[in-house]
């Protein structure tokens, strides 16, 4: 494929650039989203044992063969679905420390990443809903896969918690790997009951917020029975 090195708009060769690639690659690309975006749904509706590559076709519009074109399997398909649920939730809860700015202490770092994961999990039609209903219904051989990347997003929680120890605003006689995982668990447990009709998220955040920081604050009545 030729390719513009010299940005002449010609190649090295003298031929001149093909500008079709950039459109069947952006092409491949949504077409690819639509798959991955039709088959979160039918995981998370019909479960990932009765959802065949048919249906992910079938909603998508395509042909099976177009599905099998991007995805060689079903189980190809469902680790890029899990895969797209972390991503989601890491972006958003990356992207909520950078607009803190560098002043923020790491309490309202914290603070602000609760809120936007437990922002990503209450979005319908978002991957990290889409993840969570999918994910704790599958067969333990099909959370392996994704394992790397759960871990990897377990770990800004860690080193969020850590640096807050270091900073001395959270006590450092509590463990970090409990919190991070009973934080976890429990913000990831709000989709089971909460009800948008007389709940609100802001609401939500605020009581996990309350909860869980406060257990683990340095100025807490709670930290500080734990140091004694």
């Amino acid at each position: 494929m030729s390719c513009d090195v010299n940005g002449t708009g010609r190649d090295p060769k003298g031929g001149k650039v093909s500008d079709t690639a950039p459109k069947r690659l952006k092409k491949r690309d949504v077409t690819r989203a639509t798959i991955l975006a039709a088959a979160a749904g039918r995981f998370a509706e019909k479960g990932y044992a009765d959802c065949s590559l048919r249906d992910v076709a079938a909603l998508s519009g395509l042909q099976a063969g177009s599905v099998y074109y991007h995805f060689s399997s079903k189980e190809e398909l469902l680790d890029e679905v899990l895969k797209a649920g972390i991503e989601r939730l890491t972006k958003a809860v990356t992207a909520a420390v950078d607009a803190l700015g560098e002043t923020a202490s790491v309490t309202e770092q914290l603070r602000a990443m609760i809120r936007a994961h437990v922002a990503c999990f209450l979005d319908p039609e978002g991957d990290a809903n889409t993840y969570l209903r999918i994910y704790e219904y599958l067969p333990p051989v099909m959370k392996r896969s994704p394992r790397n990347s759960r871990l990897a997003y377990a770990k800004i929680w860690f080193a969020a918690f850590d640096r807050g120890v270091a900073a001395g605003e959270f006590a450092a006689s509590i463990d970090g790997t409990m919190f991070v995982s009973f934080l976890l668990d429990s913000m990831n447990g709000v989709t089971e009951w909460f009800r948008p009709a007389r709940m609100t998220i802001d609401g939500v955040c605020e009581v996990i917020e309350t909860v869980m920081l406060g257990g683990i604050s340095t100025a807490s009545e709670g930290a500080a029975e734990l140091q004694r």
